[in-house]
């Protein structure tokens, strides 16, 4: 059984920045590290447009296979300041094994990137209205969107990554194994 490991965006397309710093590139770092630490329980997903991405995962995985996509949020005031800090995992909506998974993982992410943001249903845009996240709504298996933080703290991010990943990977790993003896 495998863990897919994603990096959110692409070349082309590279997500929430702030200055020099960008979303796309730190989420490859996340991506590698990640697999890193997961060892033989990962694949990473090839870089690539959405759409191509869900259907490598689709291809390669089983409904008792998890899915993460890593990304970084950022936002701005009435001013166009850089606000918000902390970190969240966003999961299907409604699924349960998604938001079981989702409080897992979210609670090894905020011993590392405060404050706890929680869990969230993942819609697209945040809004219901939108319909649920394109990751989240296209993957059979339990899909988790993780966001370690805001790209204005780019330092955080950085200086963290390596601690936050080795702990997020075994999250991962255990969920991974309760999901699949049917915890969830």
């Amino acid at each position: 059984m495998t863990i897919f490991v994603s990096a959110g965006h692409h070349a082309e397309k590279q997500g929430a920045r702030h200055r020099w710093f960008k979303e796309y590139p730190e989420a490859l770092h996340w991506q590698n590290c990640l697999v890193y630490h997961l060892g033989t329980d990962a694949a990473a997903v090839p870089a690539g447009y959405l759409a191509k991405k869900v259907a490598f995962i689709n291809d390669h995985g089983t409904k008792r296979d998890l899915a993460v996509e890593v990304h970084f949020n950022a936002a701005v005031d009435e001013a166009g300041n850089p606000v918000g800090r902390g970190s969240e995992t966003l999961y299907y909506p409604g699924s349960e094994a998604g938001r079981w998974a989702a409080e897992r993982v979210q609670a090894t992410l905020a011993t590392h990137l405060r404050p706890d943001r929680g869990i969230k249903e993942g819609y697209y845009q945040m809004d219901p209205s939108n319909g649920p996240d394109y990751f989240l709504a296209r993957i059979p298996m339990p899909a988790l969107i993780v966001e370690p933080g805001f790209v204005h703290h780019h330092e955080e991010l950085t200086e963290l990554r390596e601690a936050a990943c080795r702990d997020l990977a075994e999250a991962l790993r255990s969920t991974h194994d309760e999901l699949r003896k049917g915890a969830r």
